[in-house]
């Protein structure tokens, strides 16, 4: 029985609402997007629908020494365990509760999945006028053997206020499993939004996340998306900027092995004049792993005086690894600057000797050299330990006992 089918029988228990339903139905008639779709004309999805997954989660217990396993030791955090909220910190300012039935206008089939079947999520109140000192960090632990997991989640920070977010969505269950996230982040006037994603996930985890944020004017908000693992990732990333003087930030490190595959498709669409927009994407990719890059810009008639960047450069360490980049302009505004730009290619051979002539390993010359190349994106990042993870797991994934952070 094809995963379609055990979506058609779960909702046939479930006596779904009206509304629910309808969407649900315009998601059947649709199907799982193919590669015949032009978003995803370099990503297929057969592998990813054909497992038999269980669609009803188990009630687990977790053990706090799971959790600072996983954790990076942030004080506030927020804990979900196949899908039910545990914890969550107590923060002068926000107000942090579980699942939120918020309407949205679906974009995609995925979307429309996530819309009609999710019962689990986060969300984040911030209010007016409110600084939240330190990061919040939202983990997801699954137990669940062959779990297909909807998280549907919203953020609305208040005018003037500013918040920090690490996520983290982890598989505990040794099984093939699957995860469709989506969240929807309002950024008020005057706002400051630090959103970091790490998926470094189970060789047998796929996950599609969706990411919906909306800008009004003043804002700025930057998504930080790290990948280290996992054997399937989409990434839709997705920014509509509402006011003056938005700012958009994207960062983006897919450093792939094996068999692994991550897509990240960025879109930002620039409504309003007056506003930036900074986007730059590394890979690195070893084995047989494939990388995907789709980034698009969109300049509005009326939004003058934009400022848009958009880079994606990619560093193929093996014969069997690939890349399929495709960045896009879409421009109707004649007061603008923007420019993106791709570039996939190998180590710098005469680098290497010349490190290699002064005693040092192929390996470590190699790590050296790969995380030279990440270093724009990770040197960035303003959280100290969500920094020092990275220049861990890169080490590791290089397979190199170095320590980039001195």
């Amino acid at each position: 029985m094809g995963l379609i089918d055990n979506l058609v029988k779960y909702v046939q228990h479930q006596n779904l609402p009206e509304n629910k339903r309808a969407v649900f139905d315009a998601f059947i008639k649709k199907g799982f997007p193919t590669t015949k779709d032009e978003e995803w004309k370099y990503t297929s999805l057969k592998k990813v629908i054909k497992p038999d997954y269980n669609l009803f989660p188990k009630q687990s217990v977790i053990d706090n020494s799971v959790i600072n396993k996983y954790s990076l030791g942030i004080k506030d955090k927020i804990v979900f365990v196949d899908g039910n909220l545990i914890y969550s910190p107590e923060i002068n300012g926000v107000q942090i509760t579980g699942f939120s039935d918020f309407d949205f206008e679906n974009t995609d089939v995925i979307s429309e999945l996530n819309s009609s079947l999710a019962e689990s999520g986060f969300t984040i109140t911030v209010e007016k006028d409110t600084v939240v000192e330190n990061p919040i960090e939202i983990l997801f632990f699954n137990f669940t053997k062959n779990s297909f997991s909807q998280y549907r989640n919203r953020i609305n920070v208040g005018e003037n206020s500013e918040i920090k977010i690490i996520e983290i969505i982890q598989d505990l269950s040794e099984s093939t499993t699957l995860v469709n996230h989506f969240t929807h982040v309002s950024c008020n006037k005057n706002t400051n939004v630090e959103y970091n994603k790490i998926q470094n996930n189970s060789k047998d985890s796929s996950l599609i996340d969706s990411m919906y944020i909306f800008q009004k004017q003043d804002s700025v908000c930057e998504v930080n998306t790290l990948i280290f693992g996992g054997s399937f990732i989409r990434n839709n990333l997705n920014f509509e900027q509402n006011g003056s003087n938005c700012e958009s930030n994207m960062n983006g490190i897919s450093l792939l092995d094996g068999n692994q595959f991550a897509d990240n498709h960025t879109f930002v669409d620039h409504k309003i004049a007056h506003c930036r927009s900074n986007e730059m994407y590394k890979g690195i990719y070893l084995g047989n792993s494939k990388g995907v890059f789709n980034g698009k810009i969109m300049v509005r008639q009326d939004a003058q005086k934009i400022d848009a960047f958009q880079s994606n450069n990619n560093l193929l360490l093996s014969d069997n690894s690939t890349i399929d980049s495709k960045p896009q302009l879409e421009i109707y505004a004649d007061d603008v600057k923007c420019s993106h730009g791709c570039t996939i290619g190998q180590l710098d051979e005469e680098a290497l000797f010349y490190m290699r002539s002064r005693g040092i390993g192929v390996s470590e010359a190699k790590a050296v050299l790969t995380y030279a190349f990440a270093s724009e994106v990770i040197e960035n990042l303003s959280i100290p330990e969500l920094k020092k993870l990275s220049q861990r797991l890169l080490a590791q994934k290089l397979n190199v006992d170095l320590n980039f952070s001195l």
